[in-house]
């Protein structure tokens, strides 16, 4: 069973891969891998080597650390269960200062998910 950990790490890269429209086979060229071992990465079924995701962070032009969003240092769990994008919305959720304007948000996203006006109010 792979660690949540390295679930995460393979999600974070294959968004941010996403993201920059880059292959598995482009990324696996670049670090001198195939795009089968993108693929295990991707997965969290391989562990990705530190030297390999310093590699991934120069190659996509990220911090090393967004590799790692969505994992908690503190208590070495992780956020299961959420996509990078979850996470990303969740943290800018969190720098709301307005009450109103998370009210607004979780409106806005209970209306858009399927929810009726009356029920995203409640």
């Amino acid at each position: 069973m792979p660690d949540p950990v390295d679930i995460i790490v393979g999600r974070n890269v294959r968004a941010l891969r996403a993201k920059r429209r880059i292959s598995q086979l482009e990324l696996g060229e670049a670090l001198g891998l195939t795009f089968q071992q993108i693929q295990k990465y991707e997965k969290g079924t391989n562990r990705v080597s530190a030297s390999k995701l310093h590699q991934i962070a120069v190659f996509l032009g990220v911090d090393i650390s967004d590799l790692f969003e969505g994992a908690n240092p503190s208590d070495g769990s992780a956020r299961q269960g959420l996509s990078a994008e979850a996470y990303e919305l969740a943290v800018h959720y969190d720098k709301l200062r307005s009450v109103a304007g998370k009210e607004a948000v979780k409106t806005i996203l209970s209306i858009m998910s399927g929810e009726s006006y009356a029920e995203a109010l409640s």
